[in-house]
């Protein structure tokens, strides 16, 4: 006996048309295919976050990874999604009057289409044939950057992919463990076209050593055409690079018609690099930077000013390391301080991540566990209070407690100690201090960005629980986790680096906190302790 798949119902409201599509469809294709979109700068891939709709009801679908990556908070609470990565599962309503017509080299009018003067799809097929044959066969096992980019469906004169001015194609190789990652950038659609990774065993830094960076690009990873190489390495510098911002080192030089610029660490500080990575996300606005794993440096950036606000006095100024991960961490708790999932339920629990502690800790204040200063009770004022008996004899250390069992059992034993209650706590009171000396003495902030190099679920949400953000800023949080140095992308906008920098942080000052008498202020009312 056969099954067909069931046939849900698409509302396009803004169209005031209803369509009909098999489960499992993907939106945007179909979108596409019933002509009511042009082709995303990315086409479909995820990557330029250009095919937004905004679903309403009952049947909004949860973000994705890539959705959360592109998107603001404020529009995937408000209901947007991208079309490509959505399929189609229950009947829906949508909105597609927010799709981007920004596509350039792809975008005709209805009466063009129409047009006998206009090149046709077999037109355009045979012209494109003729090139491709045209080249010479030694190169028919290489790749141009343009063949990363979407399939075209209009006359090449319309967009031209290439500039005698300004930003220009390349790629940027970025030395990681497991080989050199890669990230073809295409000035066409201002965007990543491709990426990949290349597994061979010899480091970036010894390739360039043996000047081979030009072999290396087009024999190995089979990429030509290409203006720019942007080299991303860590260690220390042996090349005599000029210092930038005081956060990385940096040089260029040429290869015949090559561009080629190397970024490395300053001295041994390789986190400097990464972390101003991250700023090049600071480009709207007003904004106010955290980077969870280095909190004694927060950012302040806005169109014309760059500020380095410096703290060095937090007793732990990475947040993610407040309690160890494990190999199979605890990852939630139900409302009696049970653990309810792990990373692996086949294998013992022998950790826990850093949702789940500042879940447990949400829920030792609701128990009254602790007080608002995250202080533990000892077990004569949990007694005093009815505090369930359960909860009171997880306290350690008697009259003076010194911690409070997450779990036990006969293999590990998993303590939220006082100790790392003070070190959140002072975190928290550091963040609102942070929050308030900036808009009372700097300036507007118009958003938060928050970053981890691990991705942690519902951590800003625990966040807000736990008022380390307050409330007014609920549509104003972005939040980053994992690698940064694919920003470093962005500044294949500008013609160098050097250009780049002095367009976006051409002012910058730094700010010692321990020096400022207004954030000393803003710490005692947030209860910071200097």
């Amino acid at each position: 006996m056969f099954f067909s798949k069931k046939i849900y119902n698409i509302t396009i409201k803004d169209k005031n048309i209803t369509l009909q599509a098999k489960s499992g469809t993907n939106l945007y294709k179909l979108l596409l295919d019933e002509k009511l979109i042009n082709p995303s700068l990315c086409n479909g891939a995820g990557q330029c976050g250009k095919c937004r709709v905004k679903f309403f009801g009952n049947n909004i679908p949860k973000p994705v990874y890539k959705e959360i990556l592109s998107l603001a908070k404020i529009n995937i609470d408000a209901g947007f999604r991208l079309a490509c990565q959505q399929t189609i599962k229950k009947d829906i309503e949508i909105d597609i009057s927010e799709i981007s017509s920004s596509a350039k080299f792809f975008m005709q009018d209805n009466k063009q289409k129409n047009n006998e003067n206009t090149d046709n799809e077999s037109d355009i097929e045979n012209k494109m044939a003729n090139n491709e044959n045209s080249e010479n066969n030694e190169y028919n096992d290489t790749i141009s950057i343009s063949d990363f980019a979407p399939e075209q469906t209009v006359s090449k004169n319309i967009f031209d992919i290439k500039k005698e001015e300004g930003p220009t194609d390349g790629i940027l190789l970025i030395q990681q463990r497991n080989g050199i990652r890669y990230y073809c950038y295409s000035a066409a659609i201002d965007n990543i076209v491709s990426e990949g990774v290349h597994k061979g065993s010899e480091p970036l830094r010894d390739i360039i050593d043996n000047d081979m960076l030009p072999d290396f690009l087009f024999s190995q990873l089979k990429i030509r055409d290409i203006e720019r190489v942007m080299v991303l390495i860590e260690g220390n510098d042996s090349y005599g690079a000029e210092t930038k911002m005081d956060m990385f080192r940096y040089m260029n030089f040429e290869i015949g018609t090559q561009q080629y610029e190397m970024i490395m660490p300053r001295g041994s500080k390789s986190y400097d690099i990464t972390h101003f990575f991250r700023l090049l996300n600071a480009d709207k606005g007003n904004q106010l930077i955290f980077s969870l794993d280095m909190l004694n440096r927060c950012h302040y950036a806005t169109p014309k000013l760059f500020t380095d606000m410096q703290f060095p006095f937090l007793r732990n100024n990475n947040l993610v390391a407040v309690k160890p991960r494990g190999l199979n961490p605890i990852t939630a708790f139900n409302d009696n301080l049970e653990p309810i999932s792990r990373e692996n339920k086949e294998k013992d629990i022998d950790g826990i991540t850093l949702t789940a502690t500042l879940q447990a800790v949400k829920l030792m204040m609701k128990h009254g566990i602790i007080n608002n200063k995250f202080q533990l009770k000892s077990r004569k004022e949990l007694a005093k209070a009815n505090v369930s008996l359960s909860f009171s004899v997880k306290i350690t250390g008697g009259d003076n407690p010194d911690g409070f069992y997450l779990y036990r059992d006969r293999f590990a034993e998993i303590t939220l100690t006082q100790a790392e209650l003070d070190e959140i706590f002072q975190i928290r009171s550091y963040i609102r201090a942070v929050l308030d000396y900036t808009r009372d003495c700097i300036g507007v902030v118009d958003g938060l960005i928050f970053y981890t190099t691990q991705a942690h679920d519902e951590l800003i949400n625990l966040m807000f629980d736990l008022e380390f953000i307050p409330k007014e800023f609920a549509n104003k949080v972005i939040y980053r986790p994992g690698e940064a140095t694919v920003q470093a992308i962005k500044f294949f906008k500008e013609k160098d680096v050097p250009t780049y920098l002095k367009l976006h942080f051409n002012n910058i000052r730094r700010i010692d906190l321990l020096d400022e008498a207004d954030f000393q202020k803003a710490a005692v009312a947030n209860f910071l302790e200097i």
